[in-house]
C-alpha cells in the first residue's frame, strides 16, 4: 500500500471485485470526461485471475481508497509505447462527493513518487481532453508540464476530440525519500 494524508493506493483484492464492478459500470460514476464503454462482469474476474491487475512490467491498476479503506476511485498506470521510456497514469474518481478535496492531487504524487523510485523509467504522462479543466490542473498542480495537443486523438462523447499531452521527467520530480508515503 501507498500512503497519503488523505489517500492510500492499493492493489485489488478479489474482494473488492463486486463493488469494483458496481462502481465501474455507473455511468453516473464516470463525470462527463471519462469513456462510457462497460466491462463485463466475467471479464473483470478473468482479468483479475489472470494478473491481479497488476505487473511491475506493465502496470495495471490501483485503488484510490480513503483513510477509512472505502474505494473512491482507480488509478490506471499504463506502458507507454515501447520506444517511449515511460508510463502513462489515469484516474477516475467515482464518488462525487469526494471530490474536489485533493484525493487524485495526492494520488498523482503518491504514484509518480513511487514508479520513479522502483522503476528505471524517464517519464510519466497523463493525457487530458481538452475540456478537462480540472484534470489540467491536477497536471500542473503535480509538476507535469504541458507538451502539446494530439489531435483529434480521442473518440468520446460520439467525436473524436483533442487531447493535451502532459508529462514529468524523473529529474523534474520530487524526489522525497519520504518512506512514511512509500
Amino acid at each position: 500500500m501507498i500512503r497519503g494524508e488523505k489517500v492510500v493506493l492499493r492493489t485489488i483484492r478479489e474482494t473488492d471485485l463486486e463493488t469494483l464492478f458496481n462502481l465501474m459500470s455507473d455511468l453516473r460514476n464516470r463525470g462527463e470526461y471519462y469513456p462510457l464503454y462497460l466491462n463485463s462482469e466475467p471479464l473483470l474476474q478473468k482479468d483479475f485471475h489472470e494478473t491481479g491487475f497488476w505487473s511491475e512490467e506493465k502496470g495495471g491498476r490501483l485503488l484510490i481508497c480513503d483513510r477509512e479503506n472505502k474505494i473512491v476511485g482507480l488509478m490506471f498506470v499504463d506502458k507507454e509505447p515501447s520506444y517511449f521510456n515511460g508510463l502513462e497514469l489515469g484516474y477516475i474518481l467515482y464518488d462525487e462527493a469526494s471530490r474536489n478535496k485533493g484525493y487524485v492531487t495526492e494520488a498523482v504524487l503518491l504514484a509518480t513518487r513511487y514508479l520513479f523510485s522502483t522503476r528505471p523509467i524517464n517519464r510519466i504522462q497523463i493525457l487530458v481532453l481538452s475540456a478537462n479543466e480540472a484534470s489540467k490542473k491536477i497536471a500542473l498542480k503535480c509538476g507535469f508540464k504541458f507538451e502539446g495537443i494530439a489531435r483529434g486523438a480521442f473518440f468520446h462523447d460520439g467525436r473524436n476530440q483533442d487531447v493535451e499531452v502532459y508529462s514529468i521527467l524523473r529529474d523534474e520530480s520530487n524526489q522525497s525519500k519520504d518512506e512514511s508515503a512509500l
